[in-house]
């Protein structure tokens, strides 16, 4: 069997308190990364955030003005069929005059026509009334 000695116990004792103050500045080395790492990550996800909050403002501004400009077309559109929505009840009416009108035109032309033609049949019988 082994003896183990005081030299050997405390050999082992400063062995582990040299691992463990390695362990603690691997440790303390480690939290420092990491808290670099974090900062670096809230700084980027602090600008992506503005970023986006501007691009959104734009955005929402762009959408206000396609808005107003919707509800002012919409506005000349509804002030357009009010005035004509007087007129709707007068084209029945417009309608049968053009109708009438019509009529009117082509009994014109055919009594154009006949006095052109009994003008015309007049000059080849010679001017006069005698039949």
């Amino acid at each position: 069997m082994t003896t183990v000695t005081s030299n050997d116990i405390q050999e082992l004792k400063d062995l582990l308190s040299a691992m463990r103050e390695e362990t603690r500045e691997q440790i303390s080395s480690l939290r420092e990364e990491t808290r670099k790492q974090i900062d670096t990550l809230k700084e980027d996800n602090r600008k992506q955030l503005e970023t986006l909050r501007e691009e959104n403002n734009k955005q929402f501004i762009n959408l206000h003005k396609e808005i107003t400009e919707v509800k002012i077309i919409t506005a000349k559109i509804e002030v357009t069929i009010q005035s004509q929505a007087v007129l709707t009840p007068k084209i029945p009416d417009l309608i049968e005059k053009v109708g009438e009108l019509k009529n009117w035109k082509q009994i014109a032309i055919v009594a154009i026509t006949a006095f052109t033609s009994a003008t015309i049949t007049w000059f080849i019988r010679g001017g006069n009334l005698k039949p």
